[in-house]
């Protein structure tokens, strides 16, 4: 499979690192940074001489991109890829159920991929797996299922610089309100894709995000989503960001066949680099247009 990494900050560099793992061939990187560009990725220890160029301006399977949360600032990078003939993976968060946010850009996507003849998938480890694929799949023992409610908890301090910046590890409470920080993004599009699949009419959606605070400093933030049916909360999913959180997935399953299940924590950006890699030949070969985890998903209801 020729790839191209559009977007080469510390998840591309370990995406291209494990897409050469998996014997994928990598045609080029592209990125805005003007110091990366001309370079190759061998610069970075990673064995492959692509280059990494500004623009997309090669031919490919498939575009891995990983730039932006936010579907309207990814959509030029969509439709670029699109019309170049690359099926697209996405870690952008608001793909992943796009049209609760974005229905207008999502059928603009859904018909140029038809269009052009490719797949566009938005998913990753949180969402597009932990907090919605997986208690989809632990839903399989049930015939009927009434509520579902999962958990993410995971130690901020050791993720990278990044992410702690977003969730405001070290501000004060002022300082927080004041920067708007995005924090975590997706616990709506999680909470969807459960809702989807199990057949739950969605009535009411919400979700919100607050800091952790201890002696005045943001130690980072806890947040939910919720599908609210005939008044009564059938999904919730929760995620938990902060320094020295203790680290560990719960999913609780209520139903005719009640399965809990519980982890010690799963490593977060190499397992969105792993569920991306997993699923390129899926996406590669799945009829064009625009579609979510629940579209891969054999249990659904």
């Amino acid at each position: 499979m020729r790839v191209v990494i559009y977007g080469f900050g510390q998840i591309g560099r370990l995406l291209a690192e494990n897409c050469i793992k998996r014997d994928f061939e990598i045609v080029s990187a592209v990125d805005v940074n003007p110091e990366l560009i001309g370079k190759t990725l061998r610069d970075f220890g990673i064995d492959s001489d692509a280059r990494i160029e500004r623009y997309l301006k090669f031919e490919g399977d498939l575009a891995f991109l990983t730039t932006s949360s936010f579907l309207d600032d990814v959509f030029p990078q969509i439709e670029e890829c699109v019309k170049r003939g690359f099926n697209v993976i996405s870690t952008c968060e608001t793909l992943a159920y796009p049209e609760y946010r974005y229905p207008d850009i999502a059928r603009e996507i859904d018909e140029l991929a038809k269009e052009y003849g490719v797949t566009v998938l938005g998913t990753g480890i949180n969402p597009g797996f932990l907090l919605d694929t997986l208690p989809i799949v632990l839903s399989a023992p049930c015939v009927e299922v009434r509520r579902v409610k999962a958990i993410r908890s995971i130690d901020a301090l050791k993720r990278r610089t990044r992410f702690r910046r977003k969730v405001g590890i070290g501000l004060s409470l002022d300082e927080f309100e004041k920067v708007n920080l995005t924090g975590h993004v997706g616990y709506a599009e999680s909470a969807l894709l459960i809702c989807e699949a199990l057949g739950f009419k969605a009535d009411r959606v919400e979700e919100g995000q607050e800091p952790v605070v201890e002696n005045g400093k943001v130690l980072g933030v806890r947040g939910f989503g919720s599908i609210f049916s005939d008044g009564e909360e059938v999904v919730r999913v929760e995620f938990h960001a902060y320094a020295k959180a203790k680290e560990f997935e719960k999913i609780v399953i209520e139903g005719d066949n009640t399965v809990i299940w519980r982890s010690s924590g799963t490593r977060g950006d190499l397992g969105t680099v792993a569920v991306l890699i997993n699923l390129a030949k899926a996406v590669v070969e799945h009829k064009p247009g625009l579609i979510k985890m629940t579209d891969l998903i054999p249990f659904r209801r």
